[in-house]
């Protein structure tokens, strides 16, 4: 029997699209003692936009009080795409290679449910940047301070910076549990100072050379 095409969401595309049922297969086991019991089901779907392939579990378990399967699928949906500008880094970061890669990571963290650690690898970034660009201080204040004395952040930047350098701190030492709305916005953040000690500078070069020198007007 055919299958019906199935909404989902597709990462290549964006959103929800639907999707080709490939293959299913459903397993189910029971505890013959205590009557507990379970069923699995596993289908590889294919996107009818893009052609991109994911497996989905749906997964039943009898003494669950919710009848509704519990889903999941590989890979995860994308909870956060990459910028647009994401790609400009590996020509514009040069020896920071650190940026792309960190930023990576962060991204694989938010996408597999993972917020604490996205979190940690906000707050590892951050330092990072601040000691390639002002040099180790020998402390988060000291560096903070120095990389606004470089104006690289203005005051209010800082102070928003230091909100994010305590939450990572907080959730390595403190037990601080982020929430979906906290991590999205260091993440805001995040992104902006990235952009703006990275990418900003070399662009308003190249219009500072497009524009035409203004002339004396007798």
């Amino acid at each position: 029997m055919e299958l019906k095409p199935q909404k989902v969401h597709c990462n290549q595309c964006g959103g929800d699209r639907n999707h080709e049922v490939l293959h299913s297969i459903t397993t189910s086991w029971e505890d013959e003692e205590s009557g507990i019991g379970g069923k699995d089901e596993y289908e590889t779907l294919k996107c009818l936009g893009c052609d991109s392939v994911i497996l989905r579990h749906s997964s039943w378990f009898s003494e669950d009080p919710d009848p509704w399967p519990s889903i999941s699928y590989i890979p995860p949906p994308i909870f956060r795409p990459k910028p647009k500008w994401f790609s400009e880094l590996f020509s514009h970061a040069g020896k920071d290679g650190f940026v792309e890669k960190l930023l990576k990571e962060i991204y694989v963290a938010l996408q597999n449910n993972l917020p604490s650690l996205a979190v940690m690898g906000i707050r590892s970034l951050i330092e990072k940047i601040m000691i390639s660009k002002s040099g180790d201080q020998g402390s988060f204040v000291k560096n903070l301070k120095k990389f606004e004395e470089l104006g690289y952040v203005s005051r209010i930047e800082r102070e928003r910076l230091e909100t994010i350098l305590e939450a990572g701190h907080a959730t390595t030492h403190r037990n601080f549990s982020p929430e979906t709305s906290d991590v999205i916005t260091l993440v805001d953040i995040t992104e902006h100072i990235v952009q703006s000690v990275y990418l900003h500078d070399p662009k308003i070069a190249a219009l500072k050379k497009r524009v035409p020198a203004r002339t004396d007007t007798p």
